[in-house]
């Protein structure tokens, strides 16, 4: 992996060259530690400014390059590391970055001819000012491509999980040790699946009489905007991943295949669909609330649960609220444009950090919504640079964070009252053993848990219901 010194700034020289602004974007998440799509989203839209509006297939080129290659980054650096005659961490930065993203079009982008793959290397280490380097670029970029032409075991075997599936060492292993080598493949194979985005229904928003016809009316807004839909079979995926079907309502979610730009539909302009993965979905429907109940959710940006759990509440009638909050204004101004979209007038939001006593709540919530900050193993295949920035030591400091917050908002539960814990991460360290200890030390009865393990269907994702004793 990468060594990482001072922030340096890596300005894209040639805006009509979409090599160039994943390259970029690329070395901005790597050298700069900034977020994937944080910074994809930026670049696009000072693209717009500057007048260069990339259609749609050049954005899709662009976006598969840049999470692509990270996507793949330890097993390329594994590649280079058999063509380079120095380690490949003491490269230019710009080097390393035109290196890693030209191999993941040798090796994953099967439309790339590998001369534009190889000649194009060399035009952006020129584009650069790095010519004395072309030579170089050029060497081990054809060396990469003879190699794979000739389909040599050099390029395409690896002794190690870890190299083959490109995750860190220590996290394969550690993997490895929690669920087995075989299941720990099926894990890391679905960290590098394309995932069609998901969407789930907001059944009131509709006005219509029923949830069949809310479902129907927005399916068929979806469909006259171009999107071609899929309802996802929860009963079928529960069942697969050896888990129950919980006893609330479960969401009504439909994958969006070969979609288009969902915010640019009717329906998501009228709050009718929000995006949220179909584990994530699942969180309202396990804390099955009633009509009238009073829901704090402590960790609520950017609010899917909140907003599942407040159509939840408005499909059955009642005057229940959603008390949403979150540690900076930042993420609740996230929250509110959310809440906004969707209409939803049973939605309250408030900036309140989660680790500091709140004594107007104690008592008051009849369920806690606890979805707290994990390591995020189980999103992986959404947001790969997690696998840059986690290390080993963060499980067990993540995990008391989520112990210390957990013994903070257990006061906000009334007696019998829930805590639906979540995390969207597969560690036992971080999801069962707190559920456990939040059982054996707050005062709360473990009711139900769900694990789902990442897969070509859903994220990882772990949810745990607790009732108060007292």
């Amino acid at each position: 992996m990468t060594i990482r010194s001072s922030k340096t700034e890596y300005p894209i020289r040639d805006w009509q060259n979409m090599r160039d602004i994943a390259l970029c974007i690329f070395l901005e998440i790597t050298e700069n530690d900034r977020k994937s799509h944080t910074i994809l989203k930026e670049k696009f839209e000072e693209s717009k400014r500057l007048g260069v509006v990339p259609d749609s297939r050049d954005r899709a080129f662009t976006e598969r390059l840049v999470i692509g290659t990270l996507d793949r980054l330890i097993t390329i650096d594994t590649v280079l590391g058999r063509f380079l005659r120095r380690p490949l961490r003491l490269l230019k930065p710009v080097i390393r970055g035109i290196l890693r993203t030209g191999v993941y079009q040798l090796m994953y982008m099967d439309r790339v001819p590998a001369s534009a793959a190889c000649n194009e290397a060399v035009v952006l280490t020129k584009l650069h000012g790095l010519d004395g380097l072309g030579g170089l670029v050029n060497g081990v970029m054809r060396a990469v491509a003879r190699e794979i032409d000739a389909n040599s075991a050099k390029v395409t075997v690896f002794e190690e999980n870890w190299q083959r599936y490109s995750v860190p060492k220590w996290l394969c292993r550690m993997v490895e040790d929690q669920y087995g080598a075989d299941r720990a493949a099926e894990i890391f194979e679905a960290f590098l699946q394309e995932r069609p985005e998901t969407l789930r229904f907001n059944l009131s928003r509709t006005g219509a009489a029923d949830p069949e016809e809310a479902e129907r009316l927005i399916a068929d807004s979806l469909r006259k905007d171009g999107i071609v839909l899929s309802r996802l079979d929860y009963p079928s995926l529960l069942a697969k991943a050896g888990q129950s079907v919980p006893e609330g309502m479960l969401p009504v979610v439909y994958e969006a295949k070969e979609s288009g730009d969902i915010t640019r539909t009717e329906s998501f302009h009228k709050g009718w669909v929000t995006v949220q993965d179909p584990a994530s979905a699942m969180v309202a429907a396990c804390a099955a609330p009633g009509a009238d109940d009073y829901i704090i959710d402590v960790c609520a940006a950017p609010g899917g649960k909140a907003l599942a759990l407040a159509d939840r509440l408005m499909l059955l009638g009642g005057r229940g609220v959603v008390d949403a909050r979150d540690v900076s204004a930042q993420k609740v101004a996230l929250l509110d444009e959310n809440v906004q979209r969707c209409g939803f007038t049973n939605i309250r939001t408030s900036v309140r950090d989660a680790l500091k006593a709140d004594e107007d709540s104690f008592y008051r919530a009849d369920v806690l919504i606890a979805d707290l900050p994990c390591s995020g193993i189980g999103v992986i295949a959404k947001k790969p640079d997690i696998k840059l920035n986690l290390e080993a030591f963060s499980i067990r400091e993540l995990q008391q964070l989520q112990r210390d917050i957990l013994s903070n908002i257990s006061r906000f539960v009334k007696p019998r009252g829930r805590l639906v814990y979540s995390t969207c991460t597969i560690t036992e360290e971080e999801n069962e053993q707190n559920a456990r200890w939040a059982a054996d030390r707050l005062g709360f009865i473990l009711k139900s848990e769900w694990k789902l393990l990442p897969s070509k269907d859903h994220d990882g994702f772990y949810i745990a219901v607790l009732e108060k004793r007292f």
